[in-house]
């Protein structure tokens, strides 16, 4: 199986050639392609590999522009953190659509159905149907909280951050306000806008308004400081640094 990889970060395009070596399959990667303008003079020059694994967002533009611009037979597997993109690939030649960070298992799948052909299209169709990636998600617009003998309605993008001290949850407001939640930290983030809000590590989810500042921290991790202040060090793992700033600036 000869293989394309269309990513922009040395990380992700690297975890995914271990993954498709942990599947044990014989394979072949050609060329490892960061841009839309290499990506187009790539498929220009050379025939097309069986199968492409695509990142949506690269540094100077969408890679949705390469293959509208160059007729391309190959399959393509689609990556990227978000799923907005889902109804767009569809119309390519994607196979599969896996959201990061990729896993093993469906990694896996993916390569099962590109190699059982009669499951392409249609298949696909109903996977996303089931992702609901067609709907239009409605994200959680504010919280009901216990307030003495009272529930205050507080409005999602009133909250600075989420976040778990001593296994409770909570919630702090810009103005300074904390109150906790009856909902896991799991679950919060699920029901939040990702535009808006991300998951910072296990502890916490954390506004995008509410950051003030990214400070490089040790073994090539990051700090990230909120205002206000967290009540304990908010640390991005050295390997979701990059999605973080990209979510931070908003073109993931």
């Amino acid at each position: 199986m000869k293989i394309v990889i269309v990513e922009d970060e040395p990380a992700a395009a690297s975890q995914l050639k271990f993954l498709l070596n942990q599947l044990k399959i014989e394979h072949e990667i050609l060329a490892t392609i960061e841009s839309v303008a290499d990506g187009i003079s790539w498929f220009s020059e050379h025939e097309n590999p069986d199968l492409i694994f695509s990142d949506i967002q690269l540094a100077d533009g969408i890679s949705f522009e390469i293959y509208e611009q160059i007729e391309l037979k190959s399959a393509i597997i689609f990556t990227t953190a978000f799923d907005e993109f889902a109804i767009r690939a569809f119309k390519l030649n994607s196979i599969d659509y896996l959201l990061k960070p990729i896993d093993l298992a469906s990694l896996r799948f993916a390569i099962e159905k590109f190699n059982n052909q009669q499951l392409m299209k249609e298949e696909l169709l109903n996977s996303l149907i089931k992702q609901r990636a067609f709907s239009v998600k409605n994200y959680r617009k504010s919280f009901l909280v216990k307030f003495r003998d009272k529930l205050l309605p507080i409005k999602s993008e009133d909250f600075a951050f989420f976040y778990i001290e001593n296994s409770l949850v909570y919630g702090q407001v810009f103005d300074g306000r904390k109150f906790i939640l009856d909902f896991k930290l799991d679950d919060i983030e699920t029901q939040l806008d990702p535009v808006d809000f991300t998951r910072a590590n296990r502890q916490y989810i954390v506004s995008r308004n509410s950051i003030s500042e990214l400070v490089s921290y040790i073994n090539s991790r990051l700090q990230v400081k909120t205002n206000p202040k967290a009540p304990s060090d908010i640390i991005v793992s050295k390997e979701k640094v990059t999605l973080f700033k990209k979510w931070f600036e908003n073109i993931v």
